[in-house]
């Protein structure tokens, strides 16, 4: 008789105590109002050109870094540290050659605007703010001949998979002219181009 006392005591105990819990005024309505937290990295190609009168083909690379972003229903926004590799085909009168190819690598970071737009797909818009860090014509450092600082637009698609997988493109309108003409003795303007795919990965 005791014992089944005792075990009826117990267990009236541990009702009441988790229908306490989850009646708690306001612990259940802040929990469904937090928004989603995303931290992940990502991989992908860089395919960039220079406007203007030079060459027209777009010159791959690579990009990749890390991403945070916070989402909620379907709104969100995500920023970025990328690094990327760039190679430009610039015709001109430079260092005696009349064409040359500059390999570059640079600091990217995006702040884009997310909007689901259907399933696991959210558009992606925002600005781009980009550093120079490197910039060599063979062994010879040219990073003085370009301007170093680039602000742009950028537009995609991205797709947030199972798995923790994301997956994008998009296209990035650079408004900056990177031109010094002093340098190059190039009067056309010079902006980037740039097309890019990658995947990525969500820790959170």
């Amino acid at each position: 008789m005791k014992r089944t006392l005792l075990l009826t005591t117990l267990l009236t105990t541990l009702l009441f105590s988790n229908r306490s819990e989850a009646q708690i005024p306001g612990v259940s309505k802040v929990t469904k109002a937090l928004p989603k937290v995303d931290l992940g990295v990502k991989l992908g190609a860089n395919f960039q050109q220079l406007s203007g009168n030079l060459s027209k083909q777009y010159n791959g690379g690579v990009v990749g870094g890390v991403f945070v972003g916070v989402h909620k229903n379907k709104m969100g926004v995500q920023a970025e540290g990328l690094i990327k590799t760039v190679k430009y085909d610039i015709s001109g009168t430079v260092m005696n050659s009349p064409s040359h190819t500059v390999n570059t690598i640079a600091l990217d970071v995006p702040v884009v605007f997310e909007y689901k737009l259907f399933w696991h797909i959210w558009a992606q818009a925002g600005p781009q703010f980009t550093a120079l860090l490197s910039a060599k014509n063979g062994s010879t450092d040219v990073k003085n001949n370009l301007n170093t600082t680039d602000f742009a637009a950028v537009v995609g698609l991205e797709a947030h998979l199972p798995m923790h997988l994301n997956f994008g493109v998009r296209y990035i309108y650079g408004f900056t002219d990177i031109n010094k003409e002093s340098a190059y003795g190039i009067k056309d303007a010079m902006r980037n181009r740039t097309i890019q795919a990658y995947v990525g990965f969500r820790f959170l």
